[in-house]
C-alpha cells in the first residue's frame, strides 16, 4: 500500500495548503505520486530531498541591515505597530549614555549652549536653502515674459514698401551730416 495518505494529510506534510496541492496535480508536478479510487485521491509519502529537513537554515534568511546613528528627522518609529515606545526606549538609552559621561552640573551648563548651536544651525541652512531656492527660479522662465530674451535686430536691408520722406526726415539727415564736419 504506497498510497495511503489523502489530499489534506499529504499537504500537510509538504506544508502547502489543499488547494495548492489540487494545482500542482493539474499541472503535472506530481506525476507518479498519486492514484485516484473513485471521486479521492491518494498520495505517497513525498520523496525526502535531504536528511534532516527541518534543521538547516530557511532558504530567504539574510543578514540584518542595521541603521546606526540615524537623525531624528528620518526615524521609520511610525511604520512600527509601537512606535511610540521604540522612540522612548531609544530616547531614554540615549539619555542614560549621556549620564553616564556628564554629570548634572555639566548637562545643566551646556543644554544652553546646545539650544543656541542647534537654533544657529537651522538658520544657516533654511538662508542657504533660500539662497540655493531663489537661484533656480532666476534661471528658469517658466512660459513668463523674458525682457533679456528680446534682441533688437536691424539690418541695411532696403525697405520692400519704403515710406515717402518726409520734410522732418530731410532737416534730420542734414543736421547729422552739418555736425560730422565741425
Amino acid at each position: 500500500m504506497k498510497f495511503k495518505l489523502n489530499a489534506k494529510e499529504y499537504a500537510t506534510l509538504e506544508g502547502i495548503t489543499a488547494s495548492a496541492l489540487r494545482k500542482r496535480r493539474l499541472s503535472g508536478k506530481l506525476e507518479g505520486q498519486f492514484i485516484k479510487k473513485g471521486s479521492e485521491y491518494f498520495y505517497s509519502t513525498p520523496l525526502q530531498d535531504r536528511p534532516n529537513k527541518g534543521t538547516f537554515t530557511a532558504e530567504n534568511s539574510r543578514s540584518k541591515i542595521r541603521r546606526r546613528n540615524v537623525p531624528d528627522a528620518s526615524t521609520n518609529y511610525h511604520k512600527a505597530r509601537n512606535g511610540h515606545q521604540l522612540k522612548l526606549t531609544n530616547d531614554l538609552r540615549q539619555l542614560a549614555r549621556i549620564n553616564k559621561r556628564l554629570n548634572e552640573e555639566q548637562i545643566a551648563e551646556i543644554t544652553e549652549d546646545i539650544f543656541e548651536v542647534a537654533k544657529q544651525r537651522r538658520r544657516d541652512r533654511i538662508k542657504k536653502q533660500e539662497l540655493e531656492n531663489s537661484k533656480k527660479l532666476n534661471k528658469s522662465n517658466y512660459g513668463g515674459f523674458n525682457s533679456s530674451s528680446i534682441i533688437d535686430v536691424r539690418t541695411n536691408w532696403r525697405p520692400l514698401f519704403p515710406e515717402p520722406r518726409t520734410e522732418y526726415d530731410d532737416a534730420e539727415t542734414t543736421e547729422s551730416t552739418a555736425t560730422k564736419y565741425y
